[in-house]
């Protein structure tokens, strides 16, 4: 069994074969946009054949701030193809004929606008009648407008700021083909202040106070968590000061940590969904020694964040990913790294493997793609992945902020993300205790 999860350290092992897939890739990701899980209505697209593939889309930022994640999301498709046609969920059986799959690269570009437009490309042009994942909440918010009038179904996008539930709970017709693949924050992702509160009263961390700082990226995700991880901090005993605002592609932070360090905060929590600003922040946070517990929330979504960072980011916590606490999850792993010469950013490649995963059954199981079929084929699949269970509600309940959107659980029995704290390159998994595989360690910098 795996201490910790390595999954993140980037190392590359590439093969001549490897190349020439990657540029396959490459190439038909700037032939054609992308597609991901939707369904046009019927008679929008032209009549396809009998047996003619069946394009489904795949959303990501497949160039731009964010790149490397797409590069994963590329990988997990490709790895769930692979396996759906092992287990025989490939080809489809639609109105009883066998059908393969294209998949259409829909490259957001990190861009709500550019977005926008390769979706409905995607759909009017290319043909697309499926669409599946997707990374950025403000893309999220502005794609779910753009694909509304279409009657087309997307699975898994992961864009999860609250303010997209609140949107989907605001006209349920209007977005009730959307599944929205990611918990909004204040069900998940805020939730620092148990845990922290724990270490506390275990004595196994002693703040010198409980002043907290955050620092978050200027898009629906970044000021979506900074509010839910604000309240949840408040609730543990924090004193919070207002979030701070920085832009995707930051990379100097030096006037922000002494503004940090004249606070005299003990906990800082930060995140960025491009790896440059991310990295930078946690290496600037280590030069300028801030004397305070760092949260780097999304840091792990690059596979190569150790590489970028080395030691700097020992001793940081994050509740932001799927981890390894299951034997199978640990083959995953290992067959991902086997295949593609790095091991996974379980963020961006194994929940997006998982949702490619369950948009075919879905497919499968409702056998048409009639729109009113595929919807109610997705909230009848309960659906257990390689890191989570994927269910989609009919209605808000406690486990989801809105109807469509993934309901969280504890492990394998929702959406589901322990508490790592970093150290040597790989994440051990600290919270919740019935699944830790380590202890809490305070950074040598606090300590005495």
């Amino acid at each position: 069994m795996m201490r910790g999860s390595k999954a993140n350290s980037g190392r590359r092992l590439i093969a001549a074969s490897e190349v020439s897939r990657r540029r396959f890739l490459e190439a038909a990701g700037a032939a054609g946009g992308a597609a991901a899980f939707l369904v046009a209505k019927p008679g929008f697209l032209r009549a396809q054949d009998a047996g003619e593939p069946l394009k489904i889309g795949s959303f990501g930022p497949f160039t731009g701030p964010a790149s490397r994640t797409g590069d994963e999301f590329k990988n997990g498709v490709a790895l769930a193809l692979e396996d759906a046609r092992a287990e025989g969920d490939l080809p489809l059986t639609i109105d009883g004929v066998q059908r393969e799959v294209e998949i259409v690269w829909i490259d957001s570009q990190s861009s709500p606008e550019k977005a926008v437009r390769a979706v409905q490309d995607a759909i009017t042009r290319q043909g697309v009648q499926f669409l599946a994942n997707g990374w950025h909440s403000s893309v999220a918010m502005a794609i779910v407008d753009a694909e509304a009038p279409y009657d087309i179904v997307h699975i898994g996008h992961l864009g999860e700021t609250q303010y997209l539930s609140e949107k989907m709970l605001g006209d349920p017709e209007k977005y009730r083909g959307y599944f929205k693949g990611w918990p909004a924050p204040p069900k998940l992702a805020g939730l620092y202040g148990p845990p922290l509160q724990h270490f506390i009263e275990a004595g196994l961390w002693q703040p010198a106070n409980r002043k907290a700082a955050i620092l978050v990226e200027d898009t629906d995700f970044g000021r979506g968590w900074g509010d839910a991880i604000i309240e949840s901090l408040s609730a543990a005993g924090f004193e919070v000061q207002p979030y701070d605002v920085t832009t995707l592609d930051e990379s100097e932070f030096s006037p922000l940590l002494t503004k940090y360090k004249a606070q005299e905060v003990s906990l800082v929590g930060m995140t960025s969904t491009g790896n440059v600003s991310a990295s930078n922040f946690v290496k600037q946070f280590r030069q300028q020694n801030v004397e305070a517990l760092l949260l780097a929330h999304g840091l792990s979504w690059f596979s190569e964040w150790h590489e970028l960072t080395g030691d700097a980011s020992d001793y940081a916590l994050a509740i932001d990913s799927p981890h390894v606490i299951a034997p199978s999850q640990e083959e995953w792993v290992a067959r991902y790294s086997e295949k593609f010469g790095i091991e996974p950013s379980i963020a961006a490649s194994g929940i997006t493997y998982d949702y490619m995963r369950m948009a075919l059954r879905v497919l499968n199981k409702a056998g048409t793609l009639d729109f009113d079929a595929l919807v109610e084929a997705v909230y009848e699949t309960s659906y257990e992945g390689v890191w989570n269970k994927y269910v989609f509600p009919r209605e808000p309940n406690e486990l989801a902020l809105a109807q469509n959107e993934a309901q969280v659980g504890a492990f394998m029995e929702g959406f589901f993300f322990p508490m790592v704290q970093l150290l040597g390159g790989e994440a051990h998994v600290i919270w919740p205790l019935e699944h830790a595989k380590a202890e809490f360690q305070t950074p040598p910098w606090l300590q005495g």
